[in-house]
């Protein structure tokens, strides 16, 4: 299911904020998804860290008043996710990308951060 590979994607970028050389963690976090699902996390994973400079700085143009050092972890980890899925996974529905990184940061971040992260996505998604 991608809903749980796109969770592992944001664990091991959460974790790599504080530990940036945990090897073997991503290996430990997909380890129960289908072949299909970890060959999208890879996929995703990959977007994302080839693209995080260019990400970030998006980020920071989008969220105005907020300077990025300033943004929840949680909150970035989850819109790096969108922005990347936006990019690169056309075939998935810009509402399903939205919701799903919605529903992480409801799941690990705080209440105002739904709204937060909805709103950058969705504006992210008009400009591309």
């Amino acid at each position: 299911m991608r809903s749980l590979a796109r969770e592992a994607v944001f664990k091991l970028l959460f974790s790599q904020l504080f530990n940036p050389s945990d090897e073997g963690l991503f290996t430990v976090l997909c380890k129960d998804l289908s072949d299909s699902s970890q060959q999208f996390a890879n996929e995703l994973l990959n977007c994302v860290q080839n693209n995080i400079q260019n990400y970030l700085e998006k980020i920071e143009n989008l969220a105005i008043g907020y300077k990025i050092n300033r943004l929840y972890n949680a909150d970035k980890c989850a819109i790096l996710i969108g922005m990347a899925e936006l990019d690169n996974f056309k075939q998935t529905p810009v509402a399903v990308v939205i919701n799903e990184a919605v529903n992480l940061v409801a799941k690990y971040s705080t209440e105002n951060s739904t709204d937060f992260v909805n709103g950058i996505l969705a504006a992210y998604s008009k400009e591309i």
